[in-house]
């Protein structure tokens, strides 16, 4: 066997020795935090340490904070985090990423070159022969298939071996990224072999084979580019599933009969085929259930089954789908009875099912039927023990769904899932959620969360702020209601401040944009007018810790408010779920100095999912 040919097969098993360690690495870390957390959590204060607590934060007047040099350790893992995951770097209009992201992009980028052209010295002497470089470019990017196939599964192990809540969508990154860096090395493997290799070889079938597999993957790579993949994710879901077939099929028939490297594509149909099939398993036995709207043509609500905080999950409706297995994610907006409050009764999945297919309305102007509050009380919170999600219609699937609920149709909807991981906010004193649009689903089912974790005495919050931008005061009807009964049964020793903004009509732009109104008293009698509700159970704006504006928050603002009146020694967590450009402001309002946790300032987490899966 020629010297490059062992050089080639003995890189590839290196590259996989650097990522196996890596992996090991992060694994680690994750564990050792997991333990620590154990180790060091802090028990619920009691409700009387809260009660005085509460009348000296009353009574407290700002006062300077002293420089305490034994939480340095704290503070270099605060910087950390600031340093590592809320510094962005910003690639185009539409395109952020962490200095975290972007090391490990580099550092792969790195790895995987200097291992292509290192040792390409031939026998003669001969600097960088492209024999040498050419066929390590090739033997290098399919020995990367099995790790891309992982990535881009939804059962996937690398996500619960390195935790987060943020896992599956961070390395749906990783998988992005590693598939880019692969494309690059086929065609300077093949780019190389189409110059240099004399015409007689494109009639050899394994070559023309291999350069229909670089077709169909250079088409994958054109099609998800982000704004073509968000703009027209259906197209980009099915031709997906068409040119990696093709790309696994036609790499395997080339590169097995050119160098035998057939190991490292087979186990990719294997770990597809493995996730199909566990999918296929939780399809059967979530058993299809019907679904119901509420809402008008811009917001619905789909009831099926029930889970804990922060998961999301894919729906298929075989009979709104074009394809009977076509598949979308969403998030889930409610929490199932393991977090009933005391004093809620507990649900009946048929009765409240039947409710709304009864006593709600689907009108166009977006208005909704109040229901008549017969036998209901605090049952608000039983619709909360079904899934719920909260899906903003845009084009295809979610325009035929929503015409499907104008229509007054009933249709079955198979549940993929959960996915995700809840992060632990039991240790966090406060915890603040922001939410632009449907990102309520997020911040709803973690604040019901927190409230149940408060009432049950096995969460230290003692502050809960909710933060929530809309275009229309009629989206607020989403939540109303159970926000309405969860602040009932609330417990007195958690303060709660729920801030809702609305920041002008339907057709305004973003509402997550974060200037502020420069007028925001022309709007107000506009406002009250539109929340104005019938006599009825006890609304929403009725609370005292509601408060309800016209203009954009100033988000920053806010969180550094939150910051400020924090105690030393005390954690917030802050948990994110909008646009890119909020997340991006959080991040920005979030990166403290390295001094101020010595200072006395908070320990902040911060949690982000941003809209833009697809």
């Amino acid at each position: 066997m020629a010297i490059w040919v062992e050089r080639n097969q003995l890189y590839a098993k290196q590259v996989w020795w650097l990522i196996s360690s890596f992996i090991i690495l992060v694994s680690a870390g994750q564990l050792g935090s997991w333990v620590a957390s154990k180790a060091f959590s802090r028990l619920p204060a009691s409700s009387g340490m809260r009660q005085v607590k509460d009348v000296e934060d009353r009574a407290r007047v700002s006062r300077p904070r002293k420089r305490d040099w034994s939480r340095l350790p704290l503070a270099l893992v605060n910087y950390f985090r600031v340093f590592a995951f809320r510094n962005t770097i910003d690639i185009g209009p539409s395109i952020s990423v962490t200095y975290a992201e972007a090391l490990i992009t580099t550092a792969y980028i790195i790895a995987m070159f200097t291992w292509e052209f290192v040792n390409t010295t031939n026998l003669a002497g001969s600097k960088l022969d492209w024999q040498y470089w050419s066929t390590r470019a090739g033997t290098l990017a399919v020995s990367q298939f099995p790790l891309i196939t992982v990535l881009g599964t939804k059962n996937n192990l690398l996500a619960y071996i390195t935790g987060g809540r943020s896992t599956l969508i961070q390395l749906n990154f990783v998988h992005r990224m590693t598939a880019r860096v692969t494309f690059i090395l086929l065609w300077v493997h093949g780019g190389s072999k189409l110059i240099l290799l004399p015409p007689v070889f494109y009639e050899t079938w394994f070559i023309r084979v291999g350069l229909t597999a670089l077709v169909a993957f250079t088409l994958l790579v054109i099609v998800a580019f982000r704004p073509i993949r968000a703009r027209f994710y259906e197209f980009f879901f099915f031709t997906h599933f068409a040119l990696v077939l093709i790309l696994l099929v036609g790499a395997y028939a080339h590169a097995n009969q050119a160098a035998r490297l057939g190991p490292y594509i087979i186990p990719c149909f294997f770990i597809w085929g493995a996730d199909r099939a566990l999918r296929l398993l939780r399809l059967a036995y979530f058993n299809p259930l019907p679904f119901c709207s509420q809402g008008g043509a811009s917001e619905m609500r789909a009831s099926v089954e029930l889970l804990s905080p922060q998961f999301a999950a894919f729906l298929l409706v075989p009979g709104v789908a074009r394809v009977p297995l076509e598949a979308h994610p969403f998030t889930i907006a409610s929490v199932d009875s393991r977090y009933r409050l005391a004093g809620a009764p507990e649900a009946k999945l048929g009765r409240s099912m039947t409710r709304y297919a009864s006593e709600t309305s689907t009108v166009a102007d977006g208005s909704k039927e109040v229901l008549n509050g017969k036998g209901r009380g605090d049952n608000r919170l039983q619709d909360l023990e079904e899934l719920v999600f909260f899906i903003n219609v845009r084009e295809g699937f979610t325009k035929r769904l929503a015409d499907a609920a104008r229509r007054g149709e009933e249709v079955n909807v198979l549940v993929d899932g959960p996915y995700g991981f809840s992060p632990n906010l039991k240790n966090d004193d406060t915890v603040v959620l922001v939410a632009g649009g449907s990102g309520v689903s997020l911040a709803l089912s973690t604040f019901l969360g927190v409230v149940s974790d408060v009432q049950r005495g096995i969460s230290r919050c003692s502050r809960a702020v909710f933060i929530w931008s809309i275009r229309d005061p009629k989206q607020l009807d989403w939540i109303s209601d159970s926000l309405a009964a969860a602040l009932q049964l609330a417990p007195p020793t958690l303060e709660i401040a729920i801030r809702v903004f609305v920041t002008g009509r339907p057709r305004n732009p973003d509402p997550t944009s974060t200037a502020p109104n420069p007028n925001p008293d022309a709007d107000d009698r506009t406002l009250s007018s539109a929340l104005a509700t019938p006599a009825g159970p006890r609304t929403l704006t009725s609370f005292q810790e509601v408060q309800v504006g016209a203009g954009r928050p100033d988000i920053p603002k806010i969180l550094k408010d939150e910051v400020g009146r924090s105690d030393a020694g005390s954690r917030l967590s802050v948990t994110v779920c909008g646009s890119a450009a909020v997340a991006n402001v959080c991040r920005d309002a979030l990166c403290l100095p390295f001094a101020a946790t010595l200072d006395g300032a908070p320990s902040v987490v911060l949690h982000v999912e941003s809209f833009g899966y697809a």
